[in-house]
């Protein structure tokens, strides 16, 4: 009975392990990304988006990264830094100026400015 035992505690130790590898490597569009990830310094500037479009501003530089909030038109988005995609798209990462959204920092598509 012990050898089942232990081969059965083996395998749970070694799943449990497993688990812990796939929850470490999930796909970094679930993951936010910060300044760090800037390649390019653009500080100090302020961008609005064009009358009637509400820009999205994502949690990482790409447009598979989840959207946490939208820069409106009365609004502006201060620029630190920026990064291209892993489609070559430059992404702009700051944080919203105005709104209930002040403060939130993200990353928009240069496209929409």
């Amino acid at each position: 009975m012990r050898p089942v035992i232990r081969r059965a505690a083996t395998a749970a130790a070694a799943t449990s392990v497993l688990m812990g590898g796939l929850v470490l490597t999930a796909s970094p569009a679930s993951a936010a990304v910060g300044s760090g990830a800037c390649t390019r310094n653009d500080a100090n500037h302020t961008i609005y988006a064009p009358n009637l479009t509400w820009p999205a501003v994502h949690s990482g530089p790409g447009a598979g990264y989840k959207v946490t909030t939208h820069v409106d038109s009365a609004q502006g988005f201060y620029v630190k830094c920026s990064a291209k995609s892993k489609a070559g798209n430059r992404w702009y990462y700051g944080h919203v100026e105005a709104g209930s959204d002040s403060g939130r920092y993200g990353w928009v598509w240069a496209g929409n400015f």
